[in-house]
């Protein structure tokens, strides 16, 4: 087994990322409101499961709960906010804004999570905080300027009538290329 390999559950954390990674990138940048949005929703969803709980069971870097650890936490809420959003569709009005937030946030811990993992088993201790954070860092600010680039618009109240102006958001956001059908065969049909 190789060093970095501590124990088994270094093993299914590894292989957890691995999915979460591959399901991730095509998740993002796919169609949303398809079939295929929410098998691979699933699938990120599920794996990210796994590699959270794996997570809490590794303690090699400090030997204690570690600042990894609080980013773990931190993916969990941020899990639990987007898959909680569309459990709680029916009666929450702005369900796919705190998808989208809850989601976004997620991948984007994933991606700092890679550059982390990846950097600092290169590099002397001395330079953690330097060739570490500092890319994660730039990795959660590029992932934070996207989120609020593309996030779609807030409705008002649910109680209350839209107004022209977020009438024409919403229907500008779900004919965008971001948040369209895949095919017209997964459209919903009308009468």
């Amino acid at each position: 087994m190789l060093s970095f390999l501590h124990s088994s559950a270094s093993v299914v954390h590894l292989v957890a990322a691995g999915l979460a990674l591959a399901t991730s990138t095509p998740l993002v940048l796919a169609p949303k409101r398809t079939r295929r949005h929410r098998y691979l929703g699933a699938a990120y969803v599920a794996s990210m499961a796994v590699l959270l709980l794996s997570a809490f069971r590794m303690y090699f870097l400090f030997g204690r709960f570690g600042i990894v650890h609080y980013g773990a936490v931190a993916s969990t809420l941020a899990l639990g906010v987007g898959t909680g959003a569309v459990l709680t569709r029916p009666v929450l009005p702005a369900w796919r804004q705190w998808h989208y937030l809850g989601m976004g946030v997620s991948v984007t811990g994933l991606y700092a999570a890679l550059v982390v993992e990846s950097t600092y088993r290169l590099f002397p201790a001395a330079w953690f905080w330097w060739v570490t954070l500092g890319p994660a860092a730039a990795v959660l600010l590029a992932g934070a300027l996207v989120l609020c680039w593309r996030f779609p618009p807030w409705p008002r109240s649910s109680m209350a009538l839209p107004s022209a102006d977020e009438v024409a958001a919403n229907q500008a956001w779900e004919s965008s290329d971001i948040y369209r059908y895949a095919s017209a065969a997964e459209a919903p049909k009308t009468r």
